[in-house]
């Protein structure tokens, strides 16, 4: 019975020795087996989890890796964009520099003075006998003074903007010898050129120049550069100022009150020449103002409104 409890184990090293036996308890046995088991299954086990514990270690050391690199390019994106911007701030804020020396420029062309015609007022000046063919000169100025448009076809925004910029200045420049300016502090016109009524003779005279009026003592501007050729009485004009421009062109201020020049006196445009008053052959306080063009008078009133006519185009 007590063999049946137990195990034999034969021992063979080689047929010239005897066989030695063991005696092993099937308890034991079995116990050592399950051991053997189990140790051996738990070694499978853990050596498939650490295959799969290696193989996501190296696939998250991948993912590291990606995202690293991921992170490089994204931070040198940024660095480029911030040098972009930086940039870009840079050309905005010479952008706004230009604009404003632009916007400045083109305020100082523009005129404030907007006429009003009133028939009522005072008017003056000679009467002239003239032909009819003498009466076109507004055509011919709009074909010998013309803007150039601003330059569109620079590859930058700011080449265009300092484009502009030095345009102007050539075109401002060559309408500083051009009798564009406003002649007198006033908006008030009391005649036009051309034919009228004559104030003293109620007859259909010829009109050589434009009446402004205003009250006595109202700045008269000189409307181009030139130089003063007159400055004194001139018959029916009263106290007058002429100057002469260097591009065929005169302009006269007639009827002042006070000259504030003299012959000989180099003016700039928009200098004070006089202050307004009623001298000579007049009906009232006012300034009679004439351009001469080649001998021969013009109408002032596109020359006057001139600039306001292109900027608001």
């Amino acid at each position: 019975m007590k063999l049946r409890n137990k195990w034999r184990i034969l021992i063979m090293s080689d047929a010239n020795r005897n066989v030695k036996h063991v005696n092993v308890n099937k308890l034991i046995g079995y116990t050592l087996l399950a051991s053997v088991a189990f140790v051996s299954l738990s070694l499978i086990i853990l050596l498939t989890i650490l295959n799969q514990l290696s193989s996501e270690n190296a696939h998250l050391k991948e993912t590291v890796s990606q995202v690293e690199s991921t992170l490089a390019d994204k931070e040198e994106q940024i660095i480029a964009f911030e040098d972009d911007r930086s940039e870009i701030e840079h050309h905005l804020h010479e952008l706004e520099q230009l604009e404003e020396q632009l916007s400045n420029m083109i305020s100082t062309l523009e005129p404030t003075e907007i006429p009003s015609f009133d028939e009522e007022g005072p008017q003056g000046g000679v009467e002239l006998v003239v032909n009819n063919s003498d009466q076109t000169e507004e055509q011919e100025f709009e074909r010998g003074i013309e803007l150039t448009s601003l330059k569109e076809t620079a590859p930058t925004l700011i080449e265009r903007y300092e484009s502009s910029i030095d345009q102007l200045n050539e075109v401002k420049e060559d309408l500083e010898t051009v009798p564009i300016y406003w002649p007198a502090d006033t908006e008030r016109v009391t005649s036009e050129y051309g034919y009228r009524s004559d104030p003293f003779t109620s007859s259909k005279a010829y009109h050589s120049g434009i009446d402004l009026a205003d009250s006595w003592g109202t700045e008269i501007y000189a409307t181009a550069d030139g130089i003063v050729s007159l400055a004194g009485r001139d018959g029916g004009y009263g106290l007058s100022v002429i100057i002469d421009h260097p591009n065929s062109y005169e302009t006269r201020y007639a009827h002042l009150g006070q000259l504030n020049v003299e012959v000989g006196d180099e003016v700039q445009q928009g200098d004070l020449i006089g202050l307004m008053g009623s001298t000579g052959r007049s009906t009232g306080v006012h300034l009679h103002y004439e351009i001469i063009r080649n001998g021969d008078t013009t109408d002032p009133y596109p020359y006057m409104t001139f600039l306001q006519r292109v900027l608001n185009n």
